[in-house]
């Protein structure tokens, strides 16, 4: 929400409290279809609402606070989405179109609700209000597991190439995926080395819709959990998954990880690393984590501990366009 750094402090305290608010309003737009029916046009909110079948009266309000979010310009009587605004189109590379509604939905709202018992406990809230882990919440609620994994082939798609471009693949046989989901990183991988064979290793729920297929002979899909043991291979993929787990769970994981990797094998985390000065984006996910799952965003330094505590040192850190490094430990 755009709070201008001259308002009174009361004002901007206020404001910080409006968040709800503002974020029902995105997400109205996009249920709505508003975002859609203005695309790339300059549109008035008569023409608007007469397309969306809504209220012209409070269309034309909205789109006046919606203005103050920087998601619309007005221009006289018309509006036009702006460079945020073009982010909940469907057919904008990254869009959030779907996955807004979907992080506002109760698993998500409720958890954050009870922040508080986070911060007095260091347990994930998602579990106390739920009764149950995340991923297992996940495995038995379709609704919910079907769009998370669909999201994180999405981000996997716009990610792959980044990490293809910058790190060098060619001198491994073997290459797992752990907690591939459906697999778009590992296609992505083996589609430019040609060498290389995969192995996709995540929850059968997950893997079942994997994307493998135009790969002929050159993969496995294995289902199964990375707490109790890892396929062997010569590269082990981990992308978004460390900063998923508390240390305890991580060391769990590395663990096996270690004992899964041939000789002379790497092990490459892909994930955001937590460095000054600080993206607030990234301490917002990092918290996140820690509501939904007890888990972390994560520095270079306690990286460098985790894998050291689980039999791994940290080689180097490779950057990628995408803002995610790829971490390659031996």
């Amino acid at each position: 929400m755009e709070i201008s750094n001259s308002a009174p402090a009361p004002v901007r305290a206020f404001m910080l409290l409006c968040g709800m608010m503002a974020t029902q309003i995105v997400i109205a737009l996009i249920k709505s279809r508003v975002f859609e029916a203005m695309g790339k046009e300059q549109k008035t909110a008569a023409e608007i609402a007469s397309e969306c079948s809504l209220n012209e009266n409070v269309l034309s309000r909205t789109l006046r606070y919606a203005a103050q979010l920087d998601l619309v310009t007005k221009n006289g009587n018309s509006y036009s989405l702006t460079d945020i605004g073009r982010c909940f189109l469907k057919d904008t590379p990254g869009s959030f179109s779907t996955s807004a509604p979907f992080l506002t939905a109760p698993p998500w709202r409720d958890s954050w609700q009870n922040f508080s018992y986070s911060l007095q406990t260091g347990k994930p809230a998602f579990d106390q209000v739920w009764g149950t882990s995340f991923f297992e919440f996940l495995e038995t609620n379709e609704e919910y597991g079907k769009p998370f994994n669909q999201m994180g082939t999405e981000r996997s798609t716009m990610m792959a190439p980044t990490a293809v471009e910058a790190y060098d693949f060619s001198a491994f046989n073997t290459i797992c995926d752990v907690g591939g989901g459906q697999g778009m990183l590992l296609k992505v991988i083996l589609e430019n080395n040609p060498q290389a064979k995969g192995i996709l290793f995540d929850l059968q729920n997950t893997v079942k819709n994997h994307v493998l297929g135009s790969l002929d002979n050159r993969f496995e899909v294995i289902s199964g959990s990375f707490f109790e043991h890892v396929p062997n291979a010569d590269c082990i993929i981990l992308k978004a998954i460390i900063h998923d787990w508390s240390d305890e769970n991580s060391e769990k994981i590395l663990s096996n990880c270690r004992r899964a990797l041939n000789p002379e094998g790497k092990l490459l985390l892909i994930e955001f690393v937590v460095e000054e000065p600080y993206n607030p984006m990234l301490l917002f996910a990092d918290l996140h984590m820690q509501v939904m799952i007890g888990g972390a965003e994560r520095t270079e330094l306690e990286f460098r501990d985790l894998l050291q505590s689980a039999g791994f040192a940290l080689n180097r850190i490779i950057p990628t366009k995408s803002g995610m490094v790829i971490i390659e430990a031996v």
